[in-house]
């Protein structure tokens, strides 16, 4: 996003805020509250990630200005795993829980909470879920390449180079049906319920007026247009998706009440 706006002519006008967690939510309030010139880029990942750690503020609390893309997560193994599908890996699942470690994300996030979707579905209860967290997605790759977990979680942007050199295997992706171009197959055909995505957007802290907040809606509407933001899109595999103004507010908290609940219903 930085480069797409220094493209546009814009990138001077705004400080980015690179944290990502829950408490980043806070950090960023207390920082720029009221300024008019700031930008966080927030996700789905951050909303679970505050409510399980009871944060008093989530990404509703903050100024909702855009939301710029969907991606959709990846169930991967080693190339030489004997889960050489979602079936045998379920069935693996339900006969020994105890064996299978996820690795993905931070607690909250997609990658967490679709490790407990697939549990569910092999009949596990949350107590039975093994999962390690791993900042960045490199690192849980490396993981699951080395030995140390069973199956790694994450964005299709982040295994999408491994997978194309072979060194992981896809058993699934949360998507509601095959995604142009990739050859994995939905949790859905295989006949797990499963879909899950995960969406990126970016936010302006609380108490902003309104002619700031359309200055940024502005922003982000002109660099959504633009070419470099249209050639990243494609670089990261992200589907573009925007949506700006009272929607994405509307959006946020429609989110934020569904996660709620979905974290709720899986025992986390």
């Amino acid at each position: 996003m930085a480069a797409s706006l220094d493209a546009e002519g814009f990138a001077s006008t705004l400080a980015y805020d690179p944290r990502g967690s829950g408490a980043g939510i806070r950090s960023f309030a207390d920082r720029f509250s009221s300024h008019g010139n700031a930008l966080m880029a927030g996700s789905f990942g951050m909303i679970g990630a505050s409510i399980l750690a009871r944060l008093p503020l989530t990404l509703d609390n903050l100024t909702p200005v855009a939301r710029l893309t969907t991606e959709y997560a990846v169930a991967a193994v080693r190339p030489d795993s004997p889960y050489v599908s979602l079936r045998s890996f379920l069935t693996a699942l339900k006969t020994d829980p105890g064996a299978i470690l996820f690795g993905g994300g931070t607690v909250g996030t997609v990658d967490h909470i679709l490790a407990a979707m697939i549990a569910r579905q092999a009949g596990l209860k949350a107590g039975q879920l093994r999962y390690k967290s791993i900042i960045g997605g490199t690192g849980a790759i490396d993981a699951v390449l080395q030995g140390e977990f069973t199956c790694v979680l994450g964005g299709l942007s982040e295994l999408q180079p491994r997978l194309a050199l072979g060194q992981l295997r896809a058993l699934a992706v949360s998507a509601p049906q095959r995604l142009p171009g990739i050859a994995i197959p939905t949790f859905l055909e295989q006949g797990a319920p499963i879909e899950l995505a995960n969406w990126r957007g970016v936010f302006a802290p609380p108490g902003i007026d309104a002619p700031r907040l359309a200055h940024l809606t502005a922003l982000t509407d002109r660099m959504v247009t633009g070419a470099t933001w249209k050639a990243m899109l494609f670089r990261y595999n992200w589907t573009g998706d925007y949506l700006a103004g009272p929607g994405f507010g509307a959006f946020v908290r429609s989110e934020t009440s569904r996660v709620r609940v979905l974290l709720a219903e899986l025992g986390l």
